[in-house]
């Protein structure tokens, strides 16, 4: 999508508040250029004896106020425009990141998505905002150059070339400041991104000893966007320069053409007023217009950006009713309606693979019936996770079919989410805040059962030690809680929902073997509870009522776990794997 086309729709959206913009601006350019026709008025009355050169004061004065009264009008709109682009754009945006399948990465680093989030948008919305403005310019230029011919044709032919020519040369200036600008904000994406990457990573960065290694390229980058910033501030005074000093230029000139005509009495004081004041009217009009014609090409670039974050073109202009509120209520609990209740989930022929490796999950079938404690196992890189991301949608399946007591769910991503299911993954998400504030995840404390959730996920003994309980302050990502507390927090999370189906990642990876298995007794005490679990615990293995084994990514047995001990002898190495002593004794048996 071109810049034009992208600033056409967005118009297209917010034309009340473009036009009031356009009117006020409008109505204060004419006041402005009627303050210079009474001020030429004002020097040809001059001297009088009559009243009239008072009234043309006054009218001056008039014209001035008003003038200044109308940027309350044009303020208005460009607050309104303002907002709605800003909201829209950063809605759009944010929606394109929650609508992409859940395990997959963003196009960009956090930090370049932060860049586009603040920078082009507000860039955006800034020079959209200066297109109406854009418009009064050059019709306002069109009216004072219409009428400074009908008084002296030469000298208004004169200033118009002389002020052409500056526009050309300040036109030019602006494309070399837009490809600049673009430089600079790539290369702040590269700094921000890295930096992200610097204080994500410190631990490794000292224990490799790679503290300077990571300085020194860091300021390698760094020492790339001064560059580019460097260019194109170079470019902005080179710029200043020209409009400070070649309107004036060219103003002289046309004083020195005037000369003769006001000797010879062919051009009165008042009009030579005239002529001056109207001149620098068009010149400074001229600044904005080349600036905004230069920024429309650059439009098309912040477009570009947004719109691969928001998902496309389309997606990232889909008009919305924004609210502007303040406030933002809790989530209501879920609902659980009658055709939510699990009874069957039927997973037939799922396949996806990884864009980079090749590796995934390829026509993997099961069944989960309601009640059921199912283990998903496998050794390292079987695609234990691959499968269960693919199943809940956060992979885009490449093939096969879910469905849900017999219906198919054609968008899982949307589909399983509470009530019907609750997911932890294996390295559960915490945020900075209170423990209950991650536990609610925006849920009114009233509509579940809290207390029930902590016992559950066996928080209860960590809250006894914490002097704040829930109110305790976690940090950034969980900082201040241990492997163990995250999950079971995340876990915890995940109980207060009361889901259909519980799909745990590797939930005890980061427990002890008492708080594991006192976390697996619980979870087997829920009553009607139907679990999917990745793990290749023993704890887990010894209760599934179906394991579900998994080789390169494909289901190479499935059953409970006395059956594939007989059966199958990849289970019975993964057995002796995670229960030496018992695959000792059944060896002797």
């Amino acid at each position: 999508m071109s810049g034009f086309t992208f600033v056409r729709r967005l118009y297209g959206m917010m034309l009340p508040a473009a036009l009031l913009t356009a009117f006020g601006f409008g109505l204060g350019s004419a006041l402005a250029a009627l303050a210079a026709v009474m001020t030429s008025r004002f020097f040809d009355a001059l001297p009088g004896t009559t009243r009239e050169p008072v009234l043309y004061a006054v009218a001056f004065l008039v014209a001035g106020v008003g003038e200044q009264l109308t940027a309350f009008i044009w303020q208005v709109g460009v607050t309104l425009m303002d907002r709605f682009t800003t909201t829209l754009l950063r809605v759009n945006m944010l929606l394109g990141i929650y609508r992409r399948p859940g395990a997959l990465p963003l196009p960009v680093t956090p930090g370049e998505a932060i860049t586009r989030f603040r920078d082009d948008v507000q860039e955006s919305s800034f020079q959209m905002n200066r297109f109406p403005f854009a418009l009064v310019h050059v019709g306002a230029a069109l009216g004072i150059f219409a009428y400074l011919f009908t008084i002296q044709p030469l000298l208004a032919a004169l200033g118009a070339a002389g002020i052409a020519g500056i526009f050309l040369a300040m036109r030019r200036i602006h494309q070399n400041i837009v490809i600049y600008r673009d430089q600079v904000m790539d290369r702040t994406e590269a700094v921000t991104g890295y930096l992200g990457e610097i204080l994500s990573a410190v631990a490794v960065l000292q224990v490799a000893g790679a503290v300077p290694d990571a300085l020194r390229r860091f300021q390698a980058v760094n020492r790339d966007r001064e560059d580019a910033s460097l260019k194109e501030r170079l470019q902005w005074g080179l710029l200043f320069a020209l409009s400070e000093n070649g309107f004036y230029v060219g103003l002289g000139l046309v004083i020195l053409a005037a000369a003769p005509l006001l000797a010879t009495g062919q051009f009165s004081p008042g009009q030579f007023a005239l002529f001056q004041l109207l001149l620098q009217q068009v010149g400074w009009r001229m600044w904005g217009l080349s600036e905004s014609v230069a920024q429309l090409q650059a439009m098309g670039v912040y477009q570009a950006r947004m719109a691969e974050l928001a998902g496309g073109d389309e997606e990232l202009l889909t008009r919305r009713r924004l609210e502007f509120t303040e406030e933002l209520r809790p989530d209501p609990a879920p609902v659980l309606r009658p055709e939510d209740r699990l009874e069957r989930l039927t997973v037939t022929g799922l396949t996806y693979r990884h864009p980079e490796t090749g590796r995934g999950v390829e026509d993997v079938s099961f069944t989960i019936p309601r009640g059921s404690f199912t283990v998903i196992t496998g050794k390292i890189g079987a695609g234990k996770t691959t499968l269960v991301r693919t199943l809940l949608g956060l992979l885009p399946a490449e093939a096969g079919e879910v469905r849900w007591n017999g219906r198919p769910v054609t968008d899982p991503m949307a589909f399983f989410t509470p009530p019907r299911i609750a997911y932890t993954p294996q390295v559960p998400r915490i945020f900075s805040g209170t423990l209950r504030a991650n536990i609610l995840m925006g849920l009114e404390e009233s509509a579940i059962d809290l207390n029930e959730a902590v016992e559950a996920a066996v928080l209860e003994p960590d809250l006894a030690q914490f002097p704040q309980g829930l109110e305790t302050e976690v940090g950034s990502r969980g900082l201040k809680l241990s492997g163990g507390q995250v999950q079971r927090t995340a876990a915890a999370r995940m109980f207060a929902r009361r889901p259909e189906l519980l799909v745990l990642d590797d939930i005890s990876s980061a427990l002890d073997n008492e708080t594991e298995a006192l976390l697996w007794r619980r979870l087997f005490a829920q009553e009607g509870a139907t679990v999917l679990c990745v793990s290749n615990r023993r704890a887990a293995l010894e209760q599934a009522d179906q394991i579900l084994l998994l080789e390169e990514g494909r289901l190479v047995a499935a059953g409970p776990l006395a059956e594939l001990l007989r059966t199958s002898p990849a289970m019975r190495e993964l057995w002796a794997a995670v229960a030496p002593e018992s695959a000792a004794v059944e060896m002797v048996v």
